[in-house]
């Protein structure tokens, strides 16, 4: 058998090309990337006090949607809980939800329900023994949500409601589900319409977990009917719960080889992004979220399928504490 006989200056010559063709077509694909994100993102206000006008988006992607499931990466952040009190406002407003269930004890909740329907409650009592989720930007939600019910006619007011029980706690892979049987029961009709509060483990669709969590329960029940808009972020501070349980604030920065990282170099810092147009560069990957648990631990991101798992997501580039309830 007759070689070829290759010189050793040519070898290196044709990896040199390889490595160079390679690293064009992995900067090009980058580059395509980016300017999607770009191009598909609605920026938001950074500043709550602007109002809701940034969301006028909405009304169009949740036509037909009943279940709205708002996630969120952490239970301590800041501008988490200030976006979804403005998104919840919005769809009370302009989408005629009349809904809104918590991550929270359902006997909890119809406690703050009697507050936000004008009873004399203890409000501040109350959701001191609510951990994380006892802060003035939730505490601020339910007295915007009283004042609205105030000046509403009585098919225009707001329920209150909690689809979480402690005794589910000792067993996390069934939670979900009896979340999710919770979440159905209420949803007694199609002109029911909920908004969902809990972190994203919950609201996400789960094509890639060992088991189903309750937002894959609720897309099997509901179908189309069920909208998961995960929140998300690259770097910041986030209050966690410590030994005593108090409140404890950490630093943190997500790996950049996740689509976290991909987000932060986009535009802007702020902004709702949905993964169903066709030329969606994540549909066929497995892509991870940040991923905050409510004691501190090393950052451990979710693995998604965009636009499978979750339809949208709503990204803030740095993230801050949130704010105790006093």
């Amino acid at each position: 058998m007759r070689y070829l006989y290759i010189p050793a200056s040519f070898g290196k010559t044709f990896l040199c090309f390889v490595f160079v063709l390679f690293a064009t077509f992995s900067a090009s694909s980058q580059v395509d990337t980016l300017k999607w994100i770009n191009e598909q993102a609605y920026p938001l206000h950074s500043d709550a006090t602007m109002g809701n006008s940034d969301l006028h988006f909405l009304k169009n992607e949740l036509k037909g949607k009943s279940i709205v499931a708002l996630g969120e990466a952490s239970h301590g952040t800041h501008e988490f809980y200030t976006e979804k009190s403005r998104i919840i406002s919005y769809l009370i407003e302009n989408c005629g939800f009349r809904s809104v269930a918590f991550e929270i004890p359902d006997s909890v909740m119809m406690q703050i329900n009697s507050f936000v329907h004008g009873e004399q409650v203890d409000l501040k009592k109350i959701m001191k023994g609510l951990g994380l989720y006892g802060t003035e930007e939730i505490y601020g939600l339910f007295v915007k949500l009283r004042d609205h019910n105030r000046n509403s006619s009585p098919e225009k007011q707001v329920t209150l409601k909690g689809f979480d029980k402690p005794e589910y706690w000792s067993d996390p892979i069934s939670r979900d589900g009896f979340m999710a049987e919770n979440v159905i029961k209420m949803v007694s009709d199609k002109d029911n319409k909920i908004i969902l509060w809990a972190h994203n483990v919950h609201v996400l669709k789960d094509t890639t977990a060992k088991y189903m969590s309750m937002g894959g329960y609720l897309k099997k029940h509901f179908d189309d009917r069920y909208f998961a808009l995960a929140m998300d972020t690259y770097q910041g501070s986030v209050n966690v719960m410590d030994s005593a349980r108090e409140f404890e604030a950490h630093t943190f920065q997500t790996n950049e080889h996740t689509l976290s990282g991909w987000l932060s170099k986009a535009r802007s810092d702020r902004f709702y992004l949905k993964f169903d147009a066709t030329q969606n560069p994540f549909k066929d990957t497995i892509s991870f979220i940040t991923n905050i648990y409510s004691n501190w631990q090393e950052l451990k991101p979710i693995p998604i399928h965009p636009g499978i798992d979750i339809d949208a997501i709503i990204f803030i580039k740095n993230t801050t504490p949130s704010t105790k309830l006093k």
